[in-house]
């Protein structure tokens, strides 16, 4: 839970040790190793190299259907089918538009849980990146995903994250002013996390507020 509470808010290091420390705890616990896969690439300006995440799930199992045995609920199984097309032997941009469409399934058979819905918004700006769009269309409608989960979670960092980075834009930032208030109080222990906000608060001019969140980021 710590481990994906922090890579909501792209605390890559600190997250990997929350799902390492799962994986003592558990050794055949799937998510464990799942969020660990997530937590070695940024999944907007990477490439996504796949060395590290091929590895932390090559110590869940040798192969997909081994470790794909493991997990007990389909829940569990879609997101594992997921990270398995992300991290598999396609160019970057195939993974990733696969990654995609593997957490629109996902999204399809569970639309209120919380984490199948940040998580799929996120896939989505990721999609987006890789195949650089330029139409907007993926982007809005992460953000739209995300938004409305924001409405209803507005603690949910995921939620206020990918809400700001969907309208990181002059003409979509209004929408995305609330979530960036709240973002920066809800990890105050990750330095993106702090900093995140001030890509919206830049846009309003609000320079006060830029200034802060920058240097707590920093002094995080």
């Amino acid at each position: 839970l710590r481990g994906v509470a922090i890579l909501h808010s792209f605390g890559w290091n600190q997250a990997i040790e929350q799902f390492q420390a799962a994986q003592e705890i558990d050794p055949d616990f799937v998510m464990a190793y799942w969020g660990e896969s997530l937590a070695y690439n940024h999944p907007l300006f990477s490439g996504m190299d796949p060395t590290e995440p091929r590895k932390a799930l090559q110590r869940l199992g040798t192969t997909p259907a081994e470790r794909m045995a493991k997990a007990p609920t389909d829940r569990e199984k879609g997101f594992l089918r997921a990270v398995e097309i992300l991290w598999g032997e396609a160019d970057p941009a195939e993974r990733r538009v696969g990654y995609m469409e593997a957490m629109r399934d996902l999204y399809d058979s569970y639309p209120d849980d919380s984490e199948v819905t940040a998580f799929y918004a996120l896939s989505t700006l990721s999609a987006r990146s890789a195949i650089g769009d330029q139409s907007l269309r993926l982007k809005i409608r992460a953000g739209t995903i995300a938004l409305n989960l924001f409405e209803d979670r507005p603690n949910h960092p995921g939620a206020a994250h990918y809400t700001i980075h969907a309208f990181d834009d002059p003409l979509h930032a209004p929408l995305a002013l609330e979530a960036a208030h709240a973002f920066a109080d809800i990890a105050p222990a990750v330095a993106h996390a702090i900093h995140m906000p001030t890509h919206i608060f830049i846009q309003h001019g609000m320079w006060d507020y830029v200034s802060r969140n920058n240097q707590r980021s920093y002094d995080a």
